[in-house]
């Protein structure tokens, strides 16, 4: 993956947000390939409107109840307000990507919102390593607070 140059991405990414035939995703393993590539492909398209139009494309879906989720975000997305897709309901989990990976480059900053149904675009994968994030929708998502900040490392 971090071999493929970013504009091949961006691409790739024109291309599925294109296609009007959803059944050639395979939504499930694109939803694996997302939760373990996600960051790293957002850091190479840099485009999160093109992300959002293939992700609810390409994602399973949800069709259970609204949810209160956590993320642990770098202060210079959150500043950006370009917060990420990947949300989960342990505030525990979402502190440590908040004090350590997402606090490296700008300091961290832990969020906690409600995910409305039409919000979640996945559901955890049950019996994975990665079981317990939800991929959302980031515009949909509301009563956004933050619930702690962490300086950079």
């Amino acid at each position: 993956m971090n071999a493929t140059d970013a504009s091949l991405w961006r691409e790739t990414f024109t291309y599925l947000a294109s296609v009007n035939d959803e059944s050639i995703f395979l939504k499930e393993k694109i939803q694996s390939l997302w939760l373990i590539y996600g960051g790293d492909l957002r850091a190479k398209i840099k485009d999160d409107t093109l992300i959002l139009e293939v992700l609810r494309r390409a994602l399973p879906g949800y069709n259970g109840d609204g949810v209160t989720l956590y993320r642990g975000e770098s202060w210079f997305l959150f500043d950006q307000d370009k917060i990420g897709f990947c949300w989960t309901i342990y505030e525990e989990i979402a502190t440590t990507y908040a004090k350590g990976l997402n606090a490296v480059e700008s300091g961290g900053v832990l969020l906690k919102c409600y995910a409305p149904k039409e919000a979640i675009l996945a559901a955890p994968e049950s019996g994975t390593s990665t079981g317990h994030e939800y991929i959302c929708d980031p515009g949909k998502l509301l009563r956004l607070t933050t619930q702690g900040l962490f300086p950079k490392l």
